[in-house]
């Protein structure tokens, strides 16, 4: 079960260094994404039984159901009549990305009586926990536990978090089993912290620098050519948690991930 943002990207490779006041060459393309609709289709795609709940304006919502019921996701969209769906311009400068983001009716996502039964985990994007709060999030993990599902996070965005309030954010995700930041975001939520301590695994991808499972080893970058790391840390998580629940090692499902990232990011957009 993953909650979390679905957003239409606007992705803009950049060709050259940019010049401002003037024409700039690039590519660009418009794709489906959003970081919990991102991870939902990675994970899809490795065979995981998999259903997103998200919100999007009332007009999209036929379309957008049909194209994530052809990627293999279960979509429990919910209708906004005011707000449009989530929008992102995405500015990919080498491997440095800008985002633009309008969230749109994902600030608006409801989630009242959770049915876990049936599901192993249930995944949530930090861009959720901030519309929600740190009540309702409390309750949807107390849910999961109680169904003897793991409960993973992905924080999502330093910024949003900086604004919501680090100590609110973790208060917020309490009790969850597993931590998926890259390494801006662990540095962030990890000042005066051991987060080792308050989760059961803290998995950090640190872009060229490799990854870490905190407290369990570290490994390098794999070397490709990048095109675009749009959504890469999505498909990271995405392999890492598909086998996890296949029974897999935190070594060889953190080596594996790791590979699978690298894959991705040779390639424009957010998904497969």
């Amino acid at each position: 079960m993953v909650i979390g943002d679905v957003i239409e990207d606007i992705i803009v490779i950049a060709g050259a260094q940019r010049q401002e006041n003037t024409d700039n060459q690039s590519q660009i393309s418009a794709t489906p994404g959003g970081s919990g609709a991102n991870f939902a289709v990675w994970l899809a795609s490795l065979g995981v039984s998999t259903e997103l709940t998200a919100r999007v304006n009332s007009s999209d919502l036929s379309r957008l159901a049909t194209y994530f019921n052809s990627v293999g996701v279960a979509p429990n969209l919910q209708a906004d009549s005011d707000l449009p769906t989530g929008r992102i311009v995405v500015l990919v400068e080498g491997n440095s990305r800008t985002f633009f983001t309008d969230r749109g009716a994902n600030q608006n996502l409801e989630i009242q009586d959770l049915n876990m039964s049936g599901f192993d985990v249930l995944y949530i994007s930090g861009y959720s926990v901030i519309s929600m709060g740190i009540e309702k999030t409390q309750r949807l993990i107390d849910i999961a536990s109680r169904a003897g599902a793991l409960v993973a996070v992905d924080p999502g965005s330093t910024s949003f978090i900086s604004k919501f309030g680090v100590e609110n954010f973790l208060a917020a995700i309490a009790g969850s089993d597993i931590l998926f930041p890259n390494q801006e975001e662990c540095e962030l939520l990890s000042q005066g912290r051991d987060l080792s301590k308050d989760f059961s695994e803290v998995i950090v991808t640190r872009g060229e620098s490799g990854a870490e499972a905190l407290g369990v080893m570290s490994i390098p970058s794999e070397k490709v050519s990048v095109v675009d790391p749009t959504g890469a840390g999505d498909a990271f998580a995405a392999k890492y948690l598909a086998m996890r629940l296949a029974g897999d090692s935190i070594s060889d499902s953190l080596i594996a991930a790791n590979r699978f990232a690298a894959a991705a990011v040779t390639k424009a957009g957010g998904q497969p």
